[in-house]
């Protein structure tokens, strides 16, 4: 079952040619008193007219969007899986980093991840079809461990290759360029060009500071965010670095005719967008920074959010006042709210933190002579979450953001209304992929406690449609990195996506078995003692003592 968002403009059609037969004393489509009766009369809309705009003030389309609501119903009611993907080889490895490989076809095909050893991990991803049995979630490809740190690992321990992978923390680390088949991977300070058909470093480039984000690859380019400054990295350009590291007091204080300095440290999420050659920058500072690539490193412009912004990401969707509600404000005609969906622009989806608060927030771009500017926002500071917000992306025709609890949230399009919640270290009653996968990680390996969702991708973009083919409503669309290094894969429904059976178990030696456990059993004592710290600054910040601790 479909719907077009055209069916406002019908559906006004048909009230205007009504109007005259309407005997109610107000106008149906803007709550107005009528003009053609001329008498005083009670301030209430007809029962269908009520109906007409309960109903416009809850459908979830946009301009032209079709809505199917048979996966809308999937989506907010059927039960939440979770398919952890395995990890090559008998040992615990994690990923460090995460992207996306879209297919010829526009739909994503695989999946590419860096892991702790120094090698990149490639997995099948591609959606699931009813009539096709093709596995989902098997690896396809791994390179040799050390690949992303050069020669430089042969003489190292696995626990200093390990330190070394995660040192930055940088979670926005990978960056696929689909139109060339390359994945950049960020590593400290040099970002590496790996091809992903051979899984061979095809050029590297150092930068003087660590790199703390990228931004999704674009026309064969990406733009790379380090702790103090902003670069623009071109793949034709051969030389093999971009600086020299040993200069990065000159970098901070002399010319910057080819890089963006920062007045503040720490970009976590980089926004770079086609329509107008704009540059967004978020992270630790309080404000967006706004750059244009044809006038790069001069600043366009900032917008002030007063949090600190953990990640970035647009949908091609006007933004729409939450003023505009129908039903609590009878002034408000339908016509106003269908204009406001069908009017140009986008919104940049933002998430956070505030006082110590998860903070969502909406900032609706417009089109203007100097490119888009920012008319309207709109932030959830007191209903979004009680932690920081790691990571947000649109899901349909919602909104989904983690927070520092491990809930992953779903909002209605207004930032405000909660459709469902799910905590990845909860069990639901039904069946999940953990279950599924037991065998296969072994008998004992249990979802890790206290864990987050640090990155969360949409399996299928927003701006694509449906393939003719009738995908399995329980395919998973969402893939998701934690704070311990595991890939998961996020479905509905109570059936797996992909058949484990078809994989080798993992064969371990008690040797592997304890250094797992421990491994294991560490991390879940760090945890409880950082969910107690938390908790203990939550308490103070209530009795106004919060603001001389970090």
């Amino acid at each position: 079952m479909t719907i077009s968002g055209n069916w406002n403009a019908s559906m006004l059609h048909e009230q205007s040619q009504d109007a005259d037969a309407n005997e109610s004393a107000f106008d149906e489509l803007s709550g107005q008193p009528s003009q053609a009766s001329g008498q005083d009369a009670a301030p209430e809309l007809s029962l269908a007219a009520q109906t007409q705009r309960a109903f416009a003030n809850w459908d979830p389309s946009y301009g032209d969007e079709t809505v199917n609501f048979y996966d809308e119903y999937i989506h907010r009611h059927a039960p939440i899986n979770i398919g952890w993907l395995s990890m090559p080889g008998d040992e615990f490895l994690e990923a460090t980093g995460l992207g996306l490989i879209q297919g010829s076809d526009s739909n994503p095909q695989h999946l590419a991840a860096s892991l702790n050893d120094g090698s990149v991990c490639i997995w099948d991803v591609r959606p699931r079809y009813t009539d096709s049995d093709y596995p989902q979630g098997h690896i396809v490809g791994k390179s040799s461990p050390g690949l992303l740190l050069g020669g430089s690992h042969m003489s190292q321990s696995r626990e200093e290759i390990k330190a070394i992978m995660t040192e930055t923390g940088a979670v926005e680390s990978v960056s696929i360029d689909n139109d060339r088949g390359r994945g950049y991977f960020a590593q400290n300070n040099t970002l590496l060009e790996v091809d992903l058909a051979t899984l061979q470093v095809v050029s590297q480039e150092t930068f003087p500071f660590p790199i703390a984000a990228l931004s999704q690859s674009r026309n064969s380019g990406l733009v790379v965010g380090t702790n103090w400054t902003i670069h623009i990295h071109d793949p034709r350009n051969k030389s093999r670095s971009a600086v020299n590291p040993s200069l990065q007091c000159e970098i901070i204080g002399g010319p910057s005719s080819s890089h963006a300095l920062l007045s503040q440290p720490g970009p976590l999420s980089i926004l770079d967008r086609v329509q107008d050659e704009s540059i967004w920058i978020a992270g630790r500072f309080t404000h967006l920074l706004n750059y244009d690539r044809r006038f790069f490193p001069k600043v366009r412009g900032t917008v002030h959010s007063g949090g600190r912004i953990s990640c970035i990401t647009e949908t091609p969707r006007p933004y729409v006042p939450r003023s505009l509600d129908l039903l609590q404000d009878p002034t408000i005609s339908i016509l106003d709210l269908y204009a406001a969906k069908t009017a140009p622009g986008s919104t940049i989806l933002a998430a956070g933190e505030y006082k110590g608060k998860g903070s969502l927030e909406f900032y609706g771009l417009v089109p203007s002579n100097s490119g888009s500017v920012v008319t309207e926002s709109y932030r959830n500071r007191q209903t979004a979450a009680s932690t920081r917000l790691l990571s947000v992306a649109a899901h349909g025709h919602s909104t989904v953001f983690s927070d520092g609890d491990g809930n992953l949230k779903w909002v209605e399009r207004d930032g405000m209304t909660t459709i469902r919640t799910y905590n990845i270290n909860e069990a639901g009653d039904s069946p999940s992929f953990n279950q599924a996968q037991s065998a296969a990680q072994g008998p004992e390996d249990e979802p890790s406690q206290g864990d987050i969702v640090q990155k969360i991708i949409p399996l299928q973009p927003p701006t694509s449609s449906w393939s003719s083919k009738r995908p399995d409503v329980n395919q998973s669309d969402l893939i998701l990195k934690t704070g311990d290094g595991r890939v998961g894969v996020l479905g509905f429904g109570h059936k797996t996506l992909y058949a484990r059976e078809e994989e080798e178990a993992i064969v371990e030696t008690t040797e592997e078995r304890v250094r797992r456990d421990a491994e294991k059993q560490y991390r879940e004592t760090l945890g409880r003692a950082l969910q107690s710290q938390a908790d203990e600054v939550r308490f103070m910040r209530g009795l106004g003592m919060a603001f001389g601790m970090s």
